[in-house]
């Protein structure tokens, strides 16, 4: 989460007036990620988040996003609940962005995860899956194989020596994804940006998943690579299996991998982990002035494509 856009009170006030959620009591901004706009909103019914869609959620994709999270959130998976306003309508404009309210999760992210939290995770992720199956709606990932390519030429048109280093490298890794890529695995909704601060944890157990402004249709090993990928690296940022391991399990628990999505983690996470390098690399390339923002170090995922690489390359297993 980040804050891109500044609301002013005036500008919240005649937002509210359509919702039934009672007058503004305080606003504040939740610096934490990259993507779009949030705030915290306390009103004289409660508190919620408000979230300003930036420049990587698309406005045409908000219906698929929110259907989604109105769905799991029928179906008992703890995620945001979307608040519509008097109408019915749940995306309205504010500032010139689209906007939605939701309702606001106990709970708070972890720094470090541990061998139970990535357990946790690995079972909350299957839950999910779970939950959306049935999903009618239909959104192809816009940060899939496909764009990083484009992506990688965007990053080549401003980068300094450093960078263009390791766009060589992001081009290699990119050459083997395109070859090997497992089109054949299971595919379903997913929300594909499952970091440890996009979970909370409220008394030792999951309480909620956040953050679902990437969720699209795409592998649901995938999916498992993304979080693994994230969350099974300590703080000197190395790997340590045994936190995959946990993850793998809790996930196979709720929700059976098959051999093949087994096979294919390694593959997946190497995606993953040039996925998140290149946005990263291109968000340090290109900033956007004055937004309150938390950037990323792109060269942590980085290091993390280097090992997935060797993994793929030398036909090794996750562990």
């Amino acid at each position: 989460m980040a804050v891109f856009t500044k609301v002013s009170d005036q500008d919240l006030t005649q937002f509210l007036a359509d919702y039934d959620l009672g007058e503004a009591v305080h606003l504040s901004p939740i610096a934490e990620g990259v993507e779009n706009t949030n705030y915290k909103l306390e009103t004289t019914q409660g508190l919620f988040v408000l979230t300003l869609f930036e420049r990587r959620t698309p406005a045409d994709a908000l219906p698929y996003v929110v259907g989604l999270m109105r769905q799991l959130d029928a179906r008992g998976v703890a995620v945001p609940s979307p608040i519509a306003d008097c109408t019915g309508a749940y995306l309205k404009g504010l500032c010139d962005r689209p906007a939605l309210i939701v309702s606001f999760l106990k709970g708070r992210s972890l720094t470090d995860p541990g061998v139970d939290a990535c357990r946790e995770a690995g079972k909350g992720l299957a839950g999910l899956h779970k939950g959306a199956q049935g999903y009618g709606g239909f959104r192809p990932n816009p940060y899939g194989l496909s764009n990083w390519g484009s992506l990688a030429e965007s990053c080549e048109q401003a980068a300094d020596q450093a960078a263009r280093k390791r766009l060589a490298d992001i081009l290699r890794a990119l050459d083997w994804l395109t070859e090997f890529w497992p089109y054949h695995l299971p595919k379903g909704s997913c929300h594909t940006d499952l970091f440890p601060d996009n979970v909370f944890f409220h008394e030792g157990k999951l309480s909620g998943l956040i953050d679902f402004y990437f969720s699209c249709d795409e592998l649901r090993a995938y999916d498992l690579a993304v979080c693994l990928t994230s969350w099974c690296f300590d703080r000197q940022n190395r790997f340590i299996p045994k936190r995959a391991e946990a993850m793998i399990a809790g996930y196979s628990a709720v929700h059976p991998l098959s051999a093949d999505e087994r096979a294919a983690l390694p593959l997946l996470c190497l995606g993953a982990s040039v996925r998140f390098t290149l946005t990263r690399l291109y968000d340090r390339l290109y900033p956007q002035e004055g937004a309150m923002v938390l950037e990323k170090d792109p060269e942590e995922f980085a290091s993390r494509m280097d090992l997935f690489f060797e993994m793929t390359t030398a036909g090794k297993g996750i562990f």
